[in-house]
């Protein structure tokens, strides 16, 4: 059924960000670009949302989701909890970093410009401690934004760095779409093929999977359910 599957949980997820950042932030200050898919070395990547300020640039990554949610920054896989059922993800904030990557080359920006942020909008819960730029809500989404204070860009700046996104991005549409599905799924199969990564558990071969609760792909063990083993893609 459409309204349970994956692609229409993370739309409405797009959409609650969507609709909170425009009504809980200035739009005179904070110039938000959703849905940007970019070409990156013969391949394309796609961002949830951009906000451009003068304080900054900030990517977006968003989580409809629900369940307990425990994850650490550093670690590849973050787990989802709901009652008996259990499931990993790829950890967000590491999904996140080649957005991150993506803007900074495109635009020519420092590190300290541009802010990596995950929100989750789900009926979730954190059980274990999360960094600052992971929120749970528009409303803790718009906190940490308008919480950066330190000028860093020019109103021309700003209104360059957005004409080059708008530029440079393929337009949207189901086109874009596809094509940036069909470079997934090449680059999932690319990497389980030929990466030669084995199971961090058994040391079987690893497969893509999808999860069904967030849409995301992985590479699990083939022996499953036998073998739990998954890894992020590279």
């Amino acid at each position: 059924m459409i309204l349970r599957s994956a692609w229409f949980k993370g739309k409405l997820g797009e959409f609650k960000v969507n609709v909170g950042v425009t009504l809980l932030l200035d739009r005179k200050i904070y110039r938000l670009v959703k849905n940007i898919t970019l070409p990156v070395g013969g391949e394309t990547t796609q961002i949830d949302h951009l906000v451009v300020s003068p304080y900054g640039v900030f990517v977006i990554e968003t989580k409809n989701i629900k369940g307990w949610i425990f994850g650490q920054p550093n670690r590849a896989q973050w787990t989802q909890v709901i009652y008996r059922f259990k499931q990993r993800f790829q950890n967000p904030l590491l999904q996140n970093n080649m957005h991150v990557k993506a803007v900074r080359d495109l635009l020519g920006l420092e590190p300290d410009q541009v802010h990596n942020v995950v929100v989750f909008v789900g009926t979730c819960t954190f059980k274990t401690p999360m960094p600052a730029e992971v929120v749970r809500g528009v409303f803790s989404l718009a906190g940490f934004i308008r919480a950066k204070r330190v000028l860093v860009f020019t109103e021309d700046e700003v209104r360059r760095f957005i004409e080059d996104i708008l530029n440079k991005r393929l337009d949207p549409g189901f086109r874009t779409e596809r094509t940036h599905v069909r470079n997934v799924k090449r680059r999932i199969s690319d990497n389980a093929a030929d990466s030669g990564i084995a199971c961090p558990r058994c040391g079987g071969v690893m497969v893509e999977r999808l999860n069904s609760g967030t849409g995301e792909r992985f590479l699990g063990c083939r022996r499953f359910p036998r073998c739990g083993g998954a890894r992020s893609l590279p």
